[in-house]
């Protein structure tokens, strides 16, 4: 068995062992010897007096014995200690022999290991390498090698290795590189070397001579593909050209500089801009530059932003060489190197031709501007023109028609005002058409009652439904939402124009309006129109132009019909402001049926509205409908159903009394009988004074519905009996409280319920003393004669100056103040009259009346202080409007000035009859109107008292007014009285004496309270 390293020193280490026993032996003989001898002397020792050593003749005669015991054992001793050396020495060269072939093998081990690592690493290497002599023959190379030029080992080995991988051309390279490797030293080349297919590969290379006893013996070749790495570099070259070739040939101006804005590079268009050679800036800062000296804290800020990460843009000016300003536009971002910024990129675009252009666009607006200013101004000045005297024309027209006449004379002026109204229409039509053509049109969103504006559109065109045999109607789905945010004007004028355009081009039959919801949404709602006729229709290729200006679908039917074709393009227009379209659906002789659908806004709080009686009482009554057109005997029970009720249906006179003769033989009353006035054979007055002379049937509540309101037919009605008289489109809201209302008066036992007709309620009207402010003669007779018709008192002023006087010495309940008169204006009349109240804490109701109806003009009017504003020609409704809603707040308020004596402890905080009397006697009602009352109030109260905190006089203002209407609803007349004070005083600003009458008005309140709690039975 051959000793290991291991083992030899072992064997080495197992002598010690030996000569350490031999030692120890050898050590433990000599001690023992040693004791011996010590023993012997010792024995023979005399301590005593006496002979010396009388022990010696013993010692004497054993020395023999103890010297050749000493002896012996030292021999022993010797000889063990001799033997235990040979036999070391004869050990020793064995143990060395097996140590070094210990090393040895550890040695090839280690080297067969390594050599094991090395060829492991050479075979699995990406790096492709080869092994030369010194003669460039090839001895070996790794897979990786065989893969990239494309050999196999046992092609190339014995080869030379320069003729394999070196195309001709490479030659040079190729000799260079041997003939450095054989100097001995190391190469490094990027290069190219050729495969076996003959293709090109670039390679990294690296070479490392072999060098023994100082000759070179071979060399050891590696390579890398860097084919990638070469194509990444490519493209990277590619794109930092292209960068650099877009910055220097880019038409904006491009600076780069470092952290603390100094010049690094710049390009071409930056030179031109600011007129700098690049040597000449280079290691600048740009601040100094670039900045005058009103913009060096712009620049400084810019550059403080840029540091931050932020982006800069801003148009501003730069300083040129030359010390001139150039407009330019500024983007300025952070330049980054990974995430550390390591300096700013400035770009900036030279605006002198945008500026340029700018101010050339500027001045052409300001151009177009003034030019559609005298555009305005032509057609203001022309309306005013027009409007002037066929204000006049109108107003006499209608005032004569309310004389005396003959029929011949009563018919040429009916003839002559249906020509002013045609004329009046076509002008508001062209005015339209040129605010939509200026983009001027505006559309308002206001709240309004869906159900009261179209009822009082469509009675607008009863009469004219009527005059040609016609029937007007409408119905409302019971879903559609009724409290709506809108432009309720622009609706009104499309029906007209629909509506109208149905009656003018319908002979016979019906006209009807009908309204569904077609989506709805949390805050608003699409609804449909649908005005349907019995008319002419429209050919189908005609059916797009007619929304086009100027055009109808015959050019006949503008002799026959008249009209300037811009209705339904005015419509048209409409309908897109509105967010919703129009269309038609129509056949020649069978009728059309015209479509528009717009969105309005639903209101999240309407006002509440208080019905004079309770709903539930109509709750399956009988009612029996009269009528013979079946559109409107469709939309009345679509309305009656929807309250609850059971209506029966008839279609003449005749088969309403066979229906009432039947109902009696079954048991069934009819509590409620609606007639149409104007029915064939027998009509509805007819049938109205059978129904009150039978026994059975004259305790019915009679209601008449009619087309049309004639001389005459109120006191018919009275004469009959009938409880209401109401003119057909009739409104579902007009209808319920008709309804409701006339109910409520038979339930309490009247022989004869009073017959309300709106010539009653202007008869009744509050009587005015009013200022007329009018230069013409002709404005002047007609407006006065027109309000001393209706009972008011009128005073004439020629000119704002002697209005001003007029109204300094008498005081007036209403001043209609026209705007464009001689020597002082309406608009400085009434800035005059403003500026005396504020001193005098008055406030005189004043209303504009212009031949102005130009955009922009209503809002002037309000600007300037006034209360409300009228277009002539002025329309008796909208004037008689106006002056019903000053009664109202006349008699509302009768506002007192002096504080103190705005309360009166003597005086009663309620009026109970009074507040009943306004209440029909309903005592439920009232009780319902005060829990009302007692739930808002305290509200109202904290809103005004936190509003006078923060001296918000609208506020104020709004919440006091909301007070007096409430309060006067309950007969409050001194609460009414001091929140009208409070309101007032709000209205002109005076805040300080306005929380003095909040005191006031608190005092009232709580003494309301408590006439409140005894009186109410809530």
């Amino acid at each position: 068995m051959e000793k290991t390293p291991e083992m030899a020193t072992d064997s080495n280490l197992s002598i010690r062992p030996r000569l350490s026993r031999l030692v120890s032996t050898t050590c433990g003989a000599a001690a023992l010897a040693g004791c011996a001898l010590l023993g012997v002397l010792d024995f023979y020792h005399q301590p005593e007096p006496g002979p010396p050593y009388p022990r010696l003749t013993q010692f004497g005669e054993n020395a023999s014995v103890v010297i050749l015991a000493s002896l012996a054992i030292a021999c022993w001793v010797t000889w063990r200690l001799r033997r235990a050396v040979l036999e070391a020495r004869e050990d020793e060269p064995t143990i060395e022999l097996q140590r070094e072939v210990a090393e040895r093998k550890q040695a090839e081990r280690a080297l067969e290991e390594r050599t094991g690592f090395l060829n492991s690493l050479i075979e699995n290497t990406p790096l492709g390498i080869v092994a030369i002599d010194a003669d460039n023959l090839v001895e070996m190379c790794n897979p990786a090698f065989e893969k990239l030029f494309r050999y196999r080992q046992d092609q190339i080995v014995g080869r030379p290795l320069y003729e394999l991988l070196g195309a001709p051309e490479m030659r040079p390279e190729l000799d260079s590189n041997r003939k450095r490797v054989g100097q001995g030293k190391t190469t490094h080349v990027v290069t190219r070397r050729s495969r076996s297919d003959g293709t090109l590969v670039d390679v990294e290379a690296f070479s490392v001579p072999l060098v023994d006893d100082g000759k070179v013996t071979g060399a050891v070749l590696l390579y890398q593909d860097i084919t990638e790495r070469k194509r990444a570099e490519l493209v990277l070259e590619e794109r930092t050209n292209f960068l650099n070739s877009l910055v220097e040939n880019l038409p904006v101006g491009v600076v780069a500089t470092d952290l603390d804005a100094v010049v690094e590079r710049c390009n071409p268009a930056f030179e031109r801009l600011f007129r700098y050679r690049q040597q000449d800036i280079l290691g600048r800062n740009i601040v100094d530059l670039l900045a005058s000296d009103e913009l060096r804290a712009q620049m400084e800020n810019v550059k403080e932003q840029v540091s931050r990460r932020k982006l800069v843009r801003l148009v501003t000016q730069r300083k040129r060489s030359d010390g001139t300003l150039a407009d330019v536009e500024l983007q300025a971002v952070p330049l980054m190197r990974g995430e550390e910024q390591r300096g700013h990129v400035l770009i900036y675009q030279d605006i002198t031709e945008r500026k340029r252009a700018e101010e050339a666009l500027l001045r052409a607006k300001e151009e177009a501007e003034a030019a559609s200013r005298a555009k305005s101004e032509f057609l203001a000045n022309m309306s005013h023109e027009i409007r002037t005297p066929m204000n006049g024309i109108m107003g006499m027209t209608e005032l004569v028609l309310d004389t005396d006449l003959g029929p011949d004379q009563r018919e040429y002026l009916n003839l002559a005002k249906v020509s002013a109204d045609s004329l009046l229409s076509l002008l508001n039509d062209i005015l339209d058409y040129s605010k939509i053509e200026a983009g001027k049109l505006d559309i308002e969103t206001i709240d309004f009652n869906l159900g009261d504006c179209i009822g009082e559109t469509m009675k607008t065109l009863s009469l004219r439904a009527h005059q040609k045999g016609l029937e007007l109607a409408f119905q409302i789905e019971p879903d559609v939402p009724d409290a709506l945010m809108g432009d309720p004007g622009r609706l009104r004028q499309i029906i007209i124009n629909l509506v109208g355009n149905a009656i003018k081009f319908t002979e016979s039959g019906e006209v009807v309006l009908s309204v569904r919801q077609e989506t709805r949404a949390a805050e608003d709602t699409q609804l449909v129109f649908t005005v349907a006729d019995t008319g002419i229709g429209i050919p189908k290729d005609k059916q797009l132009s007619i929304f086009e200006a100027f055009s109808q679908a015959d050019g006949s039917m503008t002799r026959k019909y008249g009209g300037t074709g811009l209705g339904l393009t005015i419509s048209s227009r409409l309908t897109q402001l509105m967010g919703g379209r129009i269309w038609v659906e129509s056949e020649l002789g069978k009728g059309s049926r015209f479509h528009f659908t717009a969105r309005f806004k639903v209101q999240t709080s309407p006002v509440r509205r208080v019905i004079p009686r309770d709903l539930n009482t109509l709750r399956d009554m009988g009612v029996l409908v009269v009528d013979d057109n079946a559109t409107n005997r469709q939309i009345l029970v679509k309305l009656l159903t929807n309250w609850h009720m059971v209506p029966a249906l008839a279609d003449s006179a005749r088969n309403a009394m066979i229906t009432l003769g039947e109902a009696k033989g079954l048991g069934r009353d009819f509590p409620l009988i609606l007639l149409d006035a104007q029915m064939p054979e027998v009509d509805g007055f007819a049938l109205a004074e059978y129904i009150k002379r039978h026994p059975d049937w004259k305790t019915a509540t009679v209601m008449m519905l009619s087309s049309a309101g004639q001389r005459g037919d109120a006191l018919r009605c009275r004469e009959l009996g009938v409880a209401a008289y109401l003119t057909k489109p009739v409104r579902q809201a007009e209808l319920l409280d008709a309804i409701l209302t006339a109910l409520g008066t038979r339930s309490r036992g009247d022989m004869l319920p009073a017959l309300v007709t709106r010539h009653s309620l202007r008869e009744n009207r509050n009587r005015l003393r009013i200022l007329l402010a009018e230069d013409n003669a002709v404005n002047q007779l007609v407006a006065l004669r027109l309000l001393e018709k209706y009972g008011h008192t009128v005073a004439v002023a020629a000119n704002g100056k002697k209005a001003l006087e007029a109204a300094g010495k008498e005081s007036y309940d209403l001043i209609l103040m026209d705007i464009q008169m001689p020597e002082m204006n309406g608009w400085e009349a009434t800035a005059v009259i403003r500026e005396r109240e504020r001193e005098s804490g008055a406030h005189v109701p004043i209303i504009a009346m212009t031949a102005h109806a130009m955009k922009g003009d209503e809002e002037k009017c309000m600007a300037a202080g006034m209360d409300g504003y009228l277009t002539k020609p002025i329309r008796t409704a909208d004037l008689l409007a106006a002056l019903d809603r000053i009664s109202s707040q006349k008699s509302a308020s009768e506002i007192v000035l002096d504080p103190s004596s705005s309360t009166n402890d003597s005086e009663p905080a309620i009026d109970l009859a009074a507040a009943l009397e306004r209440l029909d006697g309903d005592r439920s009602l009232f009780d319902e109107l005060v829990e009302v009352f007692r739930g808002e109030c305290p509200q109202t109260m904290e809103e005004i008292r936190r509003a006078l905190v923060v001296q918000d006089d609208k506020r104020v203002e709004r919440g006091a007014h909301t007070l007096k209407g409430s309060s006067s609803n309950l007969g409050a007349i001194a609460t009414s009285r001091a929140a009208a004070e409070l309101e007032s005083l709000a209205s002109r600003g005076h805040m300080s004496a306005a929380a003095e009458q909040f005191a006031i008005l608190e005092a009232e309140i709580e003494r309301l309270f408590v006439d409140l709690s005894s009186l109410s039975r809530v």
